[in-house]
């Protein structure tokens, strides 16, 4: 199991072969840090194809400048038969997903919108939401990545589970 971004280490106490990732722009993509953390690009993943058994983004997808390398990278890194498993915010009654922001090649950022942060466990604490996401995500998902793409949706107030943005998505990687 492999997790982008981990915000705590609730999964890594269940998965015995775990390990993480942070976008760490200043290490080389594939190295670690001084304290421990592997420096990852979801947009150009380091991992061998067909090596990750499960993959999992916490609301990552929608700080993503390119949603589309990301979603076809995991899918190459998957293993015949892995899933990846991740949340990203899907607005209700928002018909088509759009991007908020831009990047150019030499790193210069363009603000389609009024930026948007969200919090981030690295770095400044901020993150840029650079989509909005609609119906139409788990069709573009699937178009980007060649995966099915399942959405999950639990309401349950005995368990105080009902609230926006509580969708879990799936893309799975048939078996050969």
């Amino acid at each position: 199991m492999h997790e982008s971004s981990p915000a705590s280490d609730f999964l890594s106490k269940y998965a015995s072969a775990y390990t993480s990732s942070q976008f760490l722009p200043e290490i080389p993509f594939g190295q670690t840090s001084e304290d421990g953390i592997r420096s990852e690009n979801l947009e150009a993943l380091t991992f061998a194809s067909n090596s990750i058994d499960i993959f999992v983004t916490q609301d990552v997808f929608e700080h993503i400048f390119f949603p589309d390398r990301a979603a076809k990278e995991i899918a190459r890194v998957l293993t015949p038969g892995g899933i990846h498993i991740f949340t990203a915010p899907k607005f209700e009654k928002l018909i088509k997903s759009y991007r908020r922001s831009l990047i150019n090649s030499s790193g210069e950022v363009f603000h389609l919108f009024i930026p948007e942060y969200h919090g981030n466990p690295v770095g400044d604490g901020k993150a840029l939401v650079t989509w909005h996401f609609g119906d139409d995500f788990e069709y573009l998902l699937s178009q980007w990545s060649g995966l099915p793409v399942t959405t999950y949706v639990t309401r349950d107030r005995d368990l105080g589970i009902d609230a926006k943005f509580n969708e879990v998505f799936v893309m799975y990687k048939p078996s050969e």
